[in-house]
């Protein structure tokens, strides 16, 4: 619910969040405190309050959600915005990070969604992505039995309308204008396993993210 005291990451959002820090980190980049950070789709503010908490940042998130809903919390500040992602990014100044974890395969207009985050970042600002990987190993396995694809919907639920493969997300990202595209996978076996969050599968997923069930990608704008 959009209205409870916001806690700090844990479990498995803890673990993915983690996970893409950890490749942005891989590729040199030094997150200086008071950098601002845009997190799209941001819910109750985890990774963002996570953020502030370790790198200092000045931490900006953006949802559906109504402001009003918001309760006096503690622990690191963070500001908040609503905002139709579909259709905007009410942002008027480049800054040097925005991540949307789980958002991309819910936006219609894929091109339009990425094209505003393109434009709000600063030269050789970094963007970090997870989503959903059609292509994922149980898929492989299920969908030439007759299974419906995972992550996949034929009513509107949870509005996923689009779906990507370590390929696509790629040559998408490519073709918006980024560069330096580096990508591994959030796990490679199910969280609800006893090894879902283990080194193992970390191991495993840096290795095989075209195999994975959710897909981390960054990159940088030139």
């Amino acid at each position: 619910m959009t209205n409870e005291k916001n806690p700090l990451p844990e479990g498995n959002d803890l673990f993915r969040f983690k996970r893409c820090l950890d490749l942005l980190l891989a590729q040199g980049v030094e997150i200086r405190p008071g950098s601002e950070w845009l997190d799209l789709g941001c819910n109750q503010g985890q990774f963002l309050r996570m953020l502030v908490r370790g790198h200092k940042v000045r931490a900006v998130g953006f949802d559906d959600w109504d402001p009003a809903q918001r309760t006096p919390e503690e622990g690191p500040p963070w500001e908040y915005h609503k905002a139709d992602l579909e259709r905007e990014l009410p942002w008027d100044r480049p800054v040097p990070f925005i991540s949307a974890f789980e958002v991309l395969e819910h936006m219609i207009d894929t091109d339009g969604f990425l094209k505003r985050i393109f434009d709000r970042l600063v030269p050789g600002g970094w963007v970090l992505i997870s989503t959903p990987n059609i292509n994922s190993l149980r898929n492989r396995v299920t969908v030439p039995f007759g299974a419906y694809p995972a992550g996949l919907e034929y009513r509107t639920q949870i509005h996923h309308v689009r779906l990507y493969n370590v390929a696509m997300l790629t040559k998408h990202l490519r073709d918006t204008g980024f560069e330096k595209i580096s990508l591994r996978g959030v796990a490679f076996l199910p969280f609800s396993s006893p090894l879902g969050e283990s080194r193992l599968s970390e191991l495993l997923a840096d290795k095989l993210p075209s195999l994975c069930s959710n897909i981390i990608a960054v990159a940088r704008k030139p």
